[in-house]
């Protein structure tokens, strides 16, 4: 059965047709070289104002469970992703603000809808279900680490479960995140990933900096949220090379060089181990070594935590 597509694609003209070019001829190698039949509906949403878009192809359906926390950081954030909801088609949005399209980088067009593309398959063969799995029984380790916990302001116990289920959720956003690459590379899509990376990242260094000094100022003023940024905005920034250097491409040098972001030390010491562990996952099936990803991502979140928690004192 031939994959039945809707696309909904807000602006006009040759950058229309070039981004239905890149859609189609992503859909076309997928046919040739993947088991896309399965997949049998497609929409696809090319919109200049994600936030309204995401909130109407993620809210409609959905029941408040424990996924909760990805549905309201897509809503708030709105970035490309990807959805398939209960009752609901396969969705890919992509945001027509990101700079692939402003600068009509076909290639780079193509590794961006390759990749969602990729979350869709990944979660049409259950690697996505399963990798949800693995993580809730993770999640456990929270617990623990709470019991060690002494309250210092703004990092009272329920301020840090706050912190440690979004940094937990997170985790599970970066490995189907490396997952989705590494399929997408096993089948040639190597520069075109490599293209849509190097696009969105330039100008990251300059943009985003994070010190110890303003960590605390910020903490101080009871806003916690600044250092799980910092945190995740590390960690998630770096996990762009993961796979190039899995797949021994040497353009995970250019992309570490992209995302070498000034956060304080504390946080490269505990981050750095975390994508050491993240080199060694190959599959969803690795339910070992996904919860040892997501148990040392929360120890370790919680070790900075309580580096700063002494300077508060």
């Amino acid at each position: 059965m031939k994959l039945k597509m809707e696309k909904h694609i807000e602006i006009k003209g040759k950058d229309a047709q070039l981004i239905n070019k890149a859609i189609t001829d992503v859909i076309k190698d997928f046919t040739m070289r993947a088991n896309i039949k399965k997949l049998k509906k497609l929409r696809v949403f090319v919109t200049k104002d994600p936030v309204n878009v995401a909130r109407k192809i993620i809210i409609p359906r959905v029941k408040l469970n424990r996924h909760s926390e990805i549905r309201e950081w897509i809503c708030q954030n709105a970035p490309s992703f990807s959805y398939w909801g209960e009752g609901q088609p396969p969705t890919i949005m992509m945001d027509v603000n990101e700079n692939i399209f402003k600068n009509r980088n076909y290639y780079a067009i193509k590794g961006l809808f390759a990749h969602e593309l990729m979350h869709l398959m990944n979660k049409l063969d259950g690697i996505e279900d399963e990798l949800e799995d693995a993580t809730e029984k993770a999640s456990s380790y929270i617990f623990f680490l709470l019991a060690k916990h002494k309250d210092v302001k703004p990092f009272t116990r329920d301020g840090l479960l706050s912190s440690l289920i979004r940094v937990t959720t997170s985790s599970l956003l970066f490995i189907k995140d490396i997952l989705a690459n590494t399929r997408a590379m096993s089948f040639g899509f190597d520069d075109e990933l490599y293209e849509n990376y190097k696009i969105s990242l330039e100008g990251v260094k300059k943009e985003i900096k994070f010190t110890e000094r303003e960590i605390i100022k910020f903490l101080k003023r009871n806003r916690k949220h600044v250092l799980d940024d910092a945190f995740l905005t590390y960690l998630g920034l770096n996990t762009s090379w993961i796979t190039f250097k899995m797949f021994h491409n040497n353009w995970y040098k250019e992309l570490q060089k992209l995302v070498s972001i000034e956060v304080p030390s504390i946080i490269k010491k505990n981050c750095d181990p975390i994508l050491k562990e993240l080199l060694n996952l190959r599959s969803a099936n690795d339910e070992k070594q996904i919860a040892k990803v997501i148990r040392l991502t929360q120890q370790n979140y919680f070790n900075v935590v309580h580096y700063f928690c002494k300077k508060l004192r």
